[in-house]
């Protein structure tokens, strides 16, 4: 029986991953997500813990909806619970070694596959806990798979939440003091306790759950009389080590983060707390249409109405279910966002949807057990039709982006989007029950079709709409699913057999288990990768990105304004450089906050070299104030269009750290009248190939003029080509030269990016000024040439 066991179990979870593999979306849908996925990346590629990556959410219309918190070093840091970003490590370090290959997949399309092996893994362990309980494991299997495809359990495997992980962390809680009750020994309890801790590190919350449970515990023990043995204390001990080192590790990383043990980020100060009046917030997650449980997942109606034979069955443990439900179902009734933001439906809840599913093991073992009685009852039809509608809505909820009906949901009820928590959650009376977000996918269904489609192998694109699909995923997907599907029947009838079972299921079928979700992984990544969300190879910013990473280094940074596009280098960026660099994402407005030019000006010192993107702005924009800071504060080297997208290269003054100013005291003179004395210049005396130069270069002028005059900067070679150049106005043309004060003591900064390409020597640096408007003339020196020399740089390559 333990190798057809396992073998249910694992063909049990290659269904569902496959499952949730060939509906997953490839892409965001919440904000939330994008804050754990931030967290996730910094610490694969930095081994930090920021998410300036997405600094850009701190500057939203509400406060309320500021997904992370400024350190006192002026990092963005997320305000979620650090397990899920930290557990999902593993797998996207992984992921980063193959995308590395250049195979052509998506860091971040598979990286949201993760929580499909996480429901997967709760799916199997829920089995276990039924089991446990002393049920079959055919009513386990059906349990597993009613949780998988039934429940609001399938849109979360699919979606980068922490809520799929707390429902796993916290049934393997109760799986492990399960089995200390069976067999008390110290390892369950360690186990008991490092669920409890995972529990803890995902959501701060669930510690009242965990209080809950482990009071259970020690009734129960007190009960069977279980706590007078010698091993208690052991016991109680190998629970607490774990915990302890959980609270140790968070208040570290609170402390890291904040400056504090007990800060976490969350804005209590700006409105969030448990403010929400207690019937409203029980109404919105139970009985509204716009959030409530039983219109999300109609199948809990009937785990709900299962609760008296379970109860009966089980009184120690219905009772626990119903205090973890009672828990937790008050306390986010109270939260100022009981609905979660926008999501699909009520999220805070998905942790305990595994133990409701348990309450319906009764009913269903006495459909394996007595299938033709079973058949023939009322309750046997119902169930089996809830379950059936359940997992019509999941598939709903997966097919459709729930995201787009949000929105449209506020065109229909009142709507400040500029301050977006002004006006309550729409359709809360069951008057509006037709404006629920389980009608509203099919209506987007009729509506639009395919533009609103929800899976990553279908999708429309241009006007009219064309419709692309990726057949070799449905193809393959398909038959997958259908092939464990067979496994399924086939371990069905194996169980029949409980003496012959370990015959009837041999090796090779366990490992085709095993590889077909692989496949269906590999095949699903390989072609996803065209999803228009993520930009054409060769164009905008991936062309934008596979420069960075032609020429990246340790010692770089990126920055850019591109908010609406920050998906792109999170997902090509980590497997096209081989260099990991720091990553800051803001908006056109940051620098109206001091935070942003702190965190600026510790780049400016560690990086000497800064990477910057703008989308969709042009050169100079007043509104954007990142390119005003690094005109101030920087060296623009490079400048270049890739369609709406802009690169640009600056130096930072890191390698102008202990040069001195090279005397230049020469006159350029124009033909209007113009003159400019150029006193001295700053450079390094070493340049190295591939990288740019930063040049200061201090200067007078001597008059007033009225001529727009402008900067060239060139580095020539021994036969006096120019290999590097730069055409600048004053302040990286944020100035006139026509409105520079006479008489005081002015400096220009400019960068030139010496071509990788460039041989070993020396080389000569020149600046001087031209006329636009005077048909280009240069301006001379007294001694005739029409340029000054800016001394000599040797350049080398970097080693």
């Amino acid at each position: 029986m333990q190798r057809t066991r396992l073998f249910g179990l694992l063909v049990l979870m290659a269904l569902l991953v496959s499952v949730y593999t060939l509906t997953s979306s490839g892409r965001f849908h919440v904000i939330d997500e994008v804050s754990l996925f931030s967290l996730t990346e910094s610490a694969a590629l930095r081994g930090a813990v920021d998410t300036n990556a997405i600094a850009w959410t701190q500057w939203v219309n509400s406060p309320g909806e500021v997904l992370g918190a400024f350190g006192p070093d002026g990092q963005v840091y997320s305000k979620k619970g650090p397990a899920p970003a930290l557990l999902a490590l593993p797998w996207y370090l992984l992921l980063h070694a193959i995308t590395e290959l250049k195979v052509g997949i998506g860091q971040l399309q598979t990286t949201l596959l993760w929580n499909g092996f996480v429901t997967a893994a709760t799916a199997a362990l829920l089995w276990l806990v039924a089991g446990r309980l002393g049920f079959s494991d055919r009513t386990g299997m059906l349990l597993g798979l009613l949780f998988g495809l039934a429940t609001i359990a399938w849109p979360y495997a699919n979606q980068f939440f922490g809520e799929p992980l707390s429902a796993f962390s916290l049934l393997l809680l109760f799986y492990a003091l399960l089995g200390w009750r069976r067999h008390p020994s110290w390892g369950w309890m360690l186990l008991a306790g490092s669920a409890a801790g995972l529990a803890v590190a995902t959501v701060t919350a669930h510690a009242l759950l965990v209080l809950v449970l482990a009071g259970w515990w020690l009734a129960d023990g007190l009960r069977r009389r279980h706590l007078a043995t010698a091993g208690w204390w052991r016991a109680v001990g190998a629970f607490a080590l774990p915990l302890g080192v959980t609270a140790f590790l968070l208040a570290f990383y609170n402390t890291v983060r904040f400056g504090h043990p007990l800060e976490t980020g969350y804005h209590f100060d700006a409105g969030e707390g448990f403010t929400t009046p207690l019937p409203l917030g029980l109404w919105g997650l139970l009985v509204s249409p716009y959030r409530g449980l039983f219109w999300h997942t109609p199948l809990l109606l009937a785990a709900w109405a299962a609760f008296v034979p379970f109860v009966r069955r089980l009184r120690s443990e219905g009772i626990l279910m119903a205090l973890l439900s009672a828990v937790l179902i008050i306390t986010y009734s109270l939260w100022w966002m009981w609905w979660g933001g926008f999501a699909w439906g009520p999220r805070f809840l998905v942790p305990l949807t595994p133990f409701w599913m348990l309450w319906l093991a009764p009913v269903l073992e006495q459909a394996v057990h007595q299938p033709r009685r079973w058949a023939r009852s009322v309750s046997a039809w119902l169930v089996a039709l809830l379950a059936l509608l359940s997992a019509v809505v999941q598939l709903a909820a997966v097919s459709v982006n729930f995201v787009n009906y949000e929105i449209a949901l506020r065109g229909l009820y009142p709507t400040d989007w500029n301050d977006p928590l002004r006006h309550p959650p729409p359709a809360q009376s069951l008057a509006n029950f037709l404006d629920s977000p389980v009608f509203g996918q099919f209506k987007l269904m009729a509506q639009g079709g395919v533009i609103h489609s929800d899976l990553a192998w279908l999708w429309a694109t241009g006007e009219p709409a064309q419709t692309t699909v990726l057949w070799l995923v449905v193809l393959i997907g398909g038959a997958a699913v259908l092939t464990l599907a067979g496994g399924v029947l086939v371990w069905w009838k194996a169980t029949s057999a409980p003496h012959t079972s370990a015959y009837t299921i041999g090796a090779p079928t366990f490992v085709l288990a095993a590889v077909i979700p692989a496949l269906v992984i590999s095949t699903w990544a390989g072609e996803v990768e065209r999803q228009p969300d993520y930009g054409q190879s060769g164009n905008g910013y991936r062309a934008i990105l596979a420069e960075i990473c032609s020429g990246v280094t340790e010692s770089d940074s990126f920055v850019n304004v591109a908010p609406t596009y920050y998906q792109i280098p999170m997902n090509w960026m980590p497997g096209a450089c081989q260099t990991d660099i720091v990553t800051l994402g803001y908006a056109l407005n940051s620098l109206a906050y001091p935070e942003t030019a702190q965190v600026l000006e510790q780049v400016a010192r560690k990086s000497d070299r800064i990477w910057f993107v703008t989308s969709g702005v042009q050169a100079n924009d007043p509104d954007n104030t990142l390119e005003r800071w690094l005109a101030d504060h920087a060296y623009k080297a490079t400048d270049s269009w890739y369609g709406d997208f802009r690169l640009l290269q600056y130096a930072t003054a890191v390698r102008l750290a202990g040069v001195e100013a090279t005397p230049v005291n020469q006159a350029l003179l124009g033909r209007r009248a113009e003159q400019v004395t150029v006193f001295s210049a700053r450079s390094p005396s070493v340049g190295l190939a591939g990288k740019p130069l930063p040049i200061e270069i201090e200067y007078r002028l001597e008059a007033p003029t009225d001529q727009n005059l402008r900067w060239f900067v060139q580095l020539l070679s021994g036969q006096n080509i120019p290999l590097a150049l730069l055409d600048s106005g004053p302040n990286d043309n944020y100035t006139l030269f026509s409105s520079l004060p006479a008489r005081e003591i002015l400096v220009e900064r400019a960068g030139l990016l010496v071509p990788a390409n460039t041989p070993e020597g020396d080389y000569l640096l020149i600046a001087g000024l031209y006329n636009p408007d005077d048909e280009a003339a240069r301006l001379i020196t007294i001694d005739g040439p029409d340029f000054v020399s800016l001394g000599a740089v040797r350049v080398v390559k970097a080693r």
